[in-house]
Order: structure tokens, then sequence, then C-alpha cells
């Protein structure tokens, strides 16, 4: 019997939208609430919204967990608190038995129908000249296996591009960061998964936290909010990779939602009627309650 490591973590989430005049309507797209799944359970959620509206909960065609807000109201502030309490498990070596997973069992074993939509171009992943010169000049290619190879392109990444918040934007286009040479997370992802899709891996962007040194009762503020890719194994199912920092995601990470690029997983998303020039903050808490040790067999555990 093999002890996997359990944590719990508390998330306090609060994104307030200033204007410089009252707004008369707005609706609102939130995917905040963490995702109850495999090596992940959601103990607790609710919201606090200022002005008061009723969430109406919705999922949307990657299987998140969504909230549509409609606020009428007069104020110059639409002020989403999310809060969270979820439990993450260790997850099970899968390494050993991804890298025996070879380019044709890959290809012959993935139903074009069921993945077309990660592997196909999308609005922020997609192959361009400049991803190319990249390729060709980091001899990132495709090597023995394809989990090997994905690694490899994660700790190149990690090496040739500065992880430098502030210069890039939410709407920064993958060839934008790769001639700056830096980005943050959100970008590391988009350049990994098109190396994936181009390989014919099926892969995805997942939004999420990650507490990188959880101690009990350490509560950071900086850098909470996180983004990595998802890689799918046949038989294995999906493997994350933060290319950002140049490992497989284990029971820190907390995956919040899921699509084929930030689009698809961003936190807040709308329209507003009125309000003229608007201000966004964000601040995100998170906190590791409590570290504990389960007796989960593991897979190829001693009995």
């Amino acid at each position: 019997m093999i002890k996997s490591q359990r944590r719990t973590f508390e998330i306090q989430h609060v994104t307030v939208f200033e204007y410089e005049n009252p707004v008369q309507r707005a609706m609102m797209l939130l995917r905040l609430q963490p995702r109850n799944d495999h090596d992940q359970k959601l103990l607790s959620f609710h919201y606090k919204l200022k002005p008061d509206g009723e969430p109406i909960a919705l999922s949307d065609s990657f299987g998140n967990l969504c909230h549509l807000l409609d606020f009428q109201s007069k104020e110059s502030a639409v002020v989403i608190e999310s809060n969270s309490e979820v439990e993450t498990n260790e997850p099970a070596n899968v390494l050993p038995d991804a890298d025996s997973i070879s380019w044709r069992d890959m290809k012959n074993s993935i139903e074009l129908v069921d993945f077309w939509e990660f592997l196909s171009p999308s609005a922020r992943v997609y192959d361009c000249a400049e991803l190319q010169a990249f390729l060709s000049n980091n001899e990132i290619r495709r090597g023995d296996t394809p989990l090997s190879s994905l690694l490899e392109a994660a700790g190149t990444l990690n090496r040739k591009i500065r992880y430098e918040p502030g210069t890039t934007e939410v709407d920064t286009k993958l060839e934008n960061c790769l001639n700056l040479g830096s980005g943050v997370c959100q970008d590391f992802s988009h350049i990994l998964l098109a190396i994936g899709r181009i390989w014919g891996i099926p892969c995805r962007y997942v939004s999420g936290y990650l507490h990188l040194f959880p101690e009990e009762n350490h509560v950071i503020t900086e850098n909470a909010s996180h983004a990595w890719g998802e890689f799918y194994f046949p038989d294995i199912g999906w493997v994350g990779i933060d290319s950002t920092n140049d490992t497989i995601t284990d029971e820190r990470y907390i995956r919040v939602s899921v699509g084929r690029d930030y689009n698809d997983a961003a936190p807040t998303k709308g329209v507003v009627f009125g309000g003229g020039t608007s201000t966004l903050h964000v601040n995100v808490s998170l906190t590791q309650r409590k570290s504990d040790l389960s007796d989960r067999q593991l897979p190829g555990s001693d009995q």
C-alpha cells in the first residue's frame, strides 16, 4: 500500500470592474467554479456579488460548469467574489505507461471525430511562420515517443522564452510572444499546445490555480492564477504539462476550466451596456489549509 499526498486548498477570487459612469446592464459568463473530477474534489463553492444577482448554472460544450449573470443597476462597479474549497490528490504515476505509447499507437488509437476540437487550429493555437522558425532554430522535433517529445519541447520553451509579466496582454497572439521572446503562462501554454497539435496529439488549454510551494496555512496572492496544457494519451487519459515551470502537473494544481485555448476557458466574459471606460482589478488568494495522507491504492503498488 502506497500512501498518496492529499491537499486541501481554499481559493478566494475577486474580480472588480470599475466604470467611469453607472452601468445600465451587464451580462456575464463566469468560469470560476473548480472542476469536480479525477484527482480533484470540489468541497464547497459560492459567490458574493455586488450588485446582488442570481447566477444561473449551466455547462458549456467542454464540460465546464459556468454561471450566467444578468445585472441591472445604476452602480459604477461590479464585484464578483467566488470562494472555493478543493481537495486535490497526487495523481498516479502515469509516466512509464504514457512513455510506452508510440507515435503509431497515438495515430491508430485517436478517433479524429471525437478529438477534432483538440487537434485542429483554434483562435489562439495555430501553426505560423514564427512557430516553425522557433522549432527549427531550437531543434524541436518529434522524438522517440509523444510524451518524451512533449517534455523536451516544454523544457526548451522554459529555457528559451522568458517568463516576464507585463510584456504580453490577454489578447497577445502566439507569434508576437515568439518575436518578443517573453510572455506569461497563457503564452507558454498556447505555444506548447500548438506544437502538440502539429504533431497530431490531442491537447487542450487548462485555466486554474497553482500553489507552487504549498505549506499549511500559507497564503499566496501573487501568480496564484495559472494556465497549462493537457495532452491525451490512449488508454491513459489527459496528462498535464506545465511548460511555464517545466513540470508534469501534480496535487499543487487546481483545475477550473478547459477548452481549445484561453478564449474557451476565460474566467469572465460578457457584455456591458453603459458605463464608459472600464478598469479591471483581479485579486486571487490561495491557501493550503491542511496536508494529509490517504490510503488510496495506486496502480502497480504492493498490496
